[in-house]
């Protein structure tokens, strides 16, 4: 794609497969908490929105359950489910190539900061982002579309010089809020479809067509 300058990388279902991670720890967290565990589609459905608002959606769980459940979720995830995360085939070489080139890498996540950034290290991709954009433990949740906007100025990049990389349509969503270019990752965990039908601007089955598309040539 011509003149794109940043790119915004959503984290989980695009750069790392973290699925077994984050099912260990929904069920881990149910168990505790004594709620039934969700599976399949619903277990999918939980990666990306913030944790929060899916226990209370798909377990039923109110104000407090819902807070215990994240919490306890937490406290799994810490010492466990960050070591449970892989990354993609061929994402670090495609990582490395995009910053060689010379392209702007961030992380554009709702997932915790402290555990994209402790991931990103252990996969040996920390350094490839010249920022993380993630959310914080607290209540305050802020929207994908302002971490992008944020990036935007933080690197002085204009809206069509941005490119936000997501796998479910509310990563889309968020780049149309912003008014930015956005690429859907179909290997990701998006249900089937819905990426094909939520407006992407660009669709890749793979992190080799992810690379071709924004790069213009195929991965060395």
């Amino acid at each position: 794609m011509d003149g794109l300058k940043l790119l915004l990388f959503d984290f989980d279902g695009v750069v790392t497969d973290n699925s077994e991670g984050i099912f260990n720890c929904i069920r881990y967290a149910c168990s505790r908490l004594g709620f039934p565990a969700p599976a399949g589609e619903t277990l999918c459905a939980f990666v990306g929105p913030p944790l929060y608002e899916s226990f209370v959606k798909y377990t039923g769980a109110d104000h407090e359950s819902a807070l215990k459940l994240v919490e306890a979720y937490r406290e799994r995830y810490r010492p466990l489910g960050t070591k449970e995360a892989v990354l993609y085939p061929d994402m670090a070489k495609a990582l490395s190539a995009l910053k060689a080139k010379g392209y702007v890498l961030a992380v554009c996540s709702g997932k915790p900061r402290e555990f994209v950034m402790t991931i990103a290290g252990n996969l040996g991709v920390y350094e490839l982002f010249s920022e993380y954009y993630c959310s914080s433990f607290s209540d305050v949740h802020v929207s994908k579309a302002e971490y992008i906007a944020r990036a935007m100025r933080d690197f002085g990049a204009a809206k069509d010089e941005t490119l936000m990389i997501g796998d479910t349509p509310g990563d889309i969503a968020a780049a149309k809020q912003a008014g930015v270019k956005s690429l859907g990752a179909l290997y990701g965990f998006a249900e089937p479809g819905a990426m094909e039908t939520c407006g992407a601007d660009l669709l890749a089955a793979d992190v080799g067509e992810l690379y071709r598309l924004i790069a213009g040539e195929d991965l060395p």
